[in-house]
């Protein structure tokens, strides 16, 4: 009879249970996973509340014994207990344990610590910024002018020759006057109206000239315009407009107050543009330009053909001296209408005032 079996020894045994063997080889890197979650867990947590704590008054930073006002208040006592718990929190066995985790993977691999993966990617894919937008530079035409050319051989206004110059204009204004009404020459429908007058304002009469001088460029029923003439920019004494205010004909505006309307401050914005353009220009030339506003409320825009634009309802106020022409003309336009190519000569606006402002007078209306 044979002997029975002799039993399987113990490591046979053990090694003959295969789950056994698994849960023994995979117990410490799932042990590990765990950890490193609860790290990056914990590190998270305290990097929220120290971005948070950021939002608190700076006030809350001060030590507790410099202002005792203020650690009375329920803000300053709920700060305080913030930061107590935060910091609490920081010396835990935890917290320090996962920033000493965190240390020692640095000190392992420390690539790829330096930038933000999702960032770059972001900079990437974000298309590219627009230039920035330049300063608009305007450009006139070199067959426009904003002032006439005086005549050759005319004297140039001082400011003792001021006067005399006045009176010749003013007398020159009632002849055209005259001339039209003997004429029948109608304005706009109605009788041409008395003549435009160039006045010198003075505090008192009799006192002697001085610079600055303000002038009053009166059109019966159309505008009332202030000039300030000066001769600090000329050597030889000329006198140059350094400043010019329009309103209307009822208005009560001292020299230097605007308008209340729409088209007299236009107005005297686009002469402020002609001075800055001209700065040097003489007096009679910027005169001859206020003359061809006697038709303020009676020109057509030569470009849209109306009198009051569409954007804005007022009147066209620039005025372009057009020089490719046979004759020297006056382009009338819209500030909206400024910038579009001029008319040809066939098609220009026959209400245009001339050179010399003999266009026909009237009472285009006011304020």
């Amino acid at each position: 009879m044979p002997p029975p079996p002799l039993p399987a020894p113990a490591a046979a045994t053990t090694a003959a249970n295969p789950l056994d063997i698994a849960t023994t080889v995979f117990s410490n890197p799932a042990s590990e996973l765990t950890t490193l979650r609860t790290h990056i867990q914990t590190l998270t947590e305290l990097n929220s509340r120290l971005q948070a704590i950021r939002h608190i008054p700076a006030q809350l930073l001060r030590p507790p014994g410099s202002d005792p006002h203020n650690l009375e208040s329920t803000l300053l006592s709920h700060g305080f207990k913030e930061l107590g718990t935060i910091a609490e929190t920081v010396r835990s066995e935890k917290v320090q344990d996962g920033l000493k985790a965190a240390r020692k993977s640095q000190l392992a691999d420390p690539s790829n610590l330096g930038s933000n993966l999702r960032r770059d990617s972001l900079k990437r894919r974000r298309p590219p910024s627009p230039p920035s937008p330049q300063p608009y530079r305007e450009t006139e035409s070199r067959d426009l002018s904003l002032l006439p050319s005086v005549e050759a051989g005319t004297a140039p206004v001082d400011l003792d020759g001021l006067p005399a110059y006045i009176r010749s204009f003013n007398q020159s204004a009632v002849l055209k006057a005259a001339s039209r009404a003997q004429s029948g020459e109608e304005y706009g429908g109605r009788v041409a109206p008395p003549s435009m007058r160039l006045y010198i304002v003075a505090p008192k009469k009799g006192r002697k000239l001085e610079c600055p001088v303000t002038l009053r460029l009166i059109v019966p029923n159309v505008v009332t315009i202030y000039l300030m003439v000066d001769h600090k920019s000329r050597s030889d004494g000329t006198l140059v407009v350094e400043n010019a205010t329009a309103s209307g004909s009822r208005e009560q505006k001292a020299p230097h107050s605007q308008s209340d309307f729409m088209a007299f401050q236009q107005l005297s914005q686009q002469l402020a543009k002609v001075i800055r353009s001209e700065p040097s220009a003489p007096l009679q030339a910027f005169v001859m330009l206020l003359s061809s506003y006697e038709q303020l409320f009676v020109d057509a825009c030569s470009n849209c053909q109306r009198v009051i634009s569409a954007e804005g309802h007022v009147p066209p106020v620039v005025r372009r001296l057009v020089r490719s022409s046979a004759e020297p003309r006056w382009d009338v336009r819209h500030v909206v209408c400024k910038y579009e190519p001029p008319p040809p000569n066939g098609n220009a606006s026959e209400s245009g005032a001339e050179l010399l402002g003999e266009g026909t007078g009237g009472d285009g209306g006011g304020s």
